[in-house]
């Protein structure tokens, strides 16, 4: 098993053990230190101990075994400072492990999309510019003004790999790159209990791989800043915006924000903010208004409804897809969607009976 160190790590990490941690759940069966040998490749396991390790890991045998995972470049997490370290890495490797199971279900299928920045070589100086650089992706991608009705797989149709994992609820989202070319946005599972969350955290990562050169050399709260306008402006762009609310207001209904929310899947509170940028409100107005939403409880809480399923979709369909054209076996398809054999066939099952 060469590549058997590595692996050990990432599934320790991606259950956010220590060394010690691991060993104690292990009954220490085995030592930290001999745990740390593993890793380092200088000692290997018995079937006892190997056995053991799968069972505290809550992994297949077959997972320590596979092919090293892919290394993440250019990572940005979202709400950065409020993740700690071993919450990064769990994140992290969480995320190496399905791009792993996801690279090599899309080589037995054969198919791998590629992607194109619609902002190669785009100077964007300011933050006003990035109004502009929303604009011009909309337009390379032939959005119109358009809503973008399911953000997850609009994205998935341009290349770039949308995951979903569980994680801690302080972990929004995050964005990298693998080898330089290959985009990926991570989101936690727990957005989908808030949708209109979920699609601005997709498109703020979106932000960051579209602007990433020019963000670089920019503080982390202004970086933030610009993705949070991008992912707005790719939500709700000024003419919509100023089209429904009009080029002027003094004062706006919440109701007229919860409208919006249902055609462009915006929340109200962004499409305020939406409304300050492009200058149809004053800022006063808009403080106003968020002071109003604070003292109702209502400034974190999701309002109103947007009819959206918002999955990322992409690698299940070709999972399924392989396994109706007997591309490969049910427990290979198990095995690609981190299941047992029984739970994989069950859950088939379960759709067939509908």
């Amino acid at each position: 098993m060469k590549n058997f160190p590595e692996r050990l790590k990432s599934a320790r990490l991606m259950q956010g053990l220590s060394l010690q941690a691991l060993a104690d759940r292990m009954d220490n069966l085995v030592s930290k230190q001999s745990l740390s040998k593993y890793e380092q490749g200088v000692m290997q396991p018995d079937g006892a101990v190997l056995t053991a390790l799968c069972r505290a890991l809550e992994i297949r045998s077959d997972y320590l075994d596979r092919e090293v995972m892919p290394v993440l470049q250019e990572i940005k997490f979202r709400k950065l400072v409020r993740l700690s370290a071993k919450e990064q890495e769990m994140a992290i490797e969480r995320t190496r492990d399905f791009l792993q199971r996801y690279w090599e279900l899309e080589s037995i299928v054969g198919e791998n999309d590629l992607f194109e920045s619609p902002l190669k070589g785009m100077d964007i100086s300011s933050e006003e510019v990035v109004e502009i650089a929303a604009e011009k992706v909309r337009e390379h991608w032939q959005l119109g003004n358009d809503p973008i009705y399911n953000v997850m797989e609009f994205l998935e149709g341009k290349g770039i790999k949308v995951l979903e994992i569980n994680a801690h609820e302080d972990f929004n989202g995050m964005s990298a790159f693998v080898e330089s070319h290959v985009p990926v946005i991570v989101l936690n599972t727990f957005l989908n209990q808030v949708i209109d969350r979920k699609r601005f955290t997709a498109l703020h990562e979106l932000g960051h791989l579209l602007m990433q050169s020019q963000l670089e050399s920019l503080p982390e709260k202004e970086q933030e800043r610009w993705c949070n306008r991008f992912a707005g402006a790719m939500l709700l762009p000024q003419d919509s915006c100023r089209k429904v609310l009009g080029n002027k207001r003094h004062h706006i209904l919440l109701n007229e924000l919860i409208l919006l929310k249902e055609q462009f899947g915006i929340s109200p509170q962004a499409a305020m903010f939406r409304a300050v940028q492009t200058g149809i409100v004053s800022p006063f107005y808009g403080k106003k208004f968020w002071l109003e939403l604070s003292k109702k409880g209502l400034k974190k809480t999701e309002i109103g409804e947007f009819n959206s399923t918002e999955k990322a979709s992409r690698f299940r369909q070709l999972l399924l897809r392989a396994v109706s054209e007997e591309i490969i076996t049910y427990s290979k398809a198990a095995a690609l969607n981190n299941q047992k054999l029984a739970e994989f066939r069950l859950e088939l099952a379960a759709h067939l009976s509908l």
